[in-house]
């Protein structure tokens, strides 16, 4: 007797314990699992790596980069100035000796001196 009445009260008290799982207007349930991201459409989901840069640094509308690309585009960009620098003291070495061989030429005697110049 004592089982019937307490299995009576479970089935009068379980639909009272249970919810009904319910969404609001325009939004659909989702089942997620552990370490899942919830991102609105108005945003956007990225890794913990991401390093977030200026909106209009890039000229796209993609803001966010991954760390490692990052890190590869910065060596970049440092071995690009570095190869800059050497070629332009290159061509600003070249300049002085071009000058010193025209005023060379310019201030020559004669023929003779003036081709010592520039060999």
């Amino acid at each position: 007797m004592k089982l019937v009445i307490v299995m009576l009260a479970l089935l009068l008290v379980s639909p009272v314990i249970r919810a009904d799982f319910a969404c609001p207007d325009g939004t659909t349930a989702s089942c997620l699992k552990e370490g899942d991201l919830i991102c609105p459409n108005s945003t956007k989901c990225v890794t913990e790596d991401a390093i977030c840069v200026d909106k209009h640094s890039c000229g796209g509308s993609d803001n966010f980069v991954c760390e490692s690309d990052y890190d590869e585009m910065q060596g970049n960009y440092k071995r690009a100035v570095q190869e800059h620098n050497v070629l332009a003291s290159e061509n600003e070495d070249l300049r002085k000796v071009r000058l010193e061989r025209k005023n060379c030429v310019i201030n020559a005697a004669s023929l003779k001196d003036a081709i010592r110049c520039v060999r």
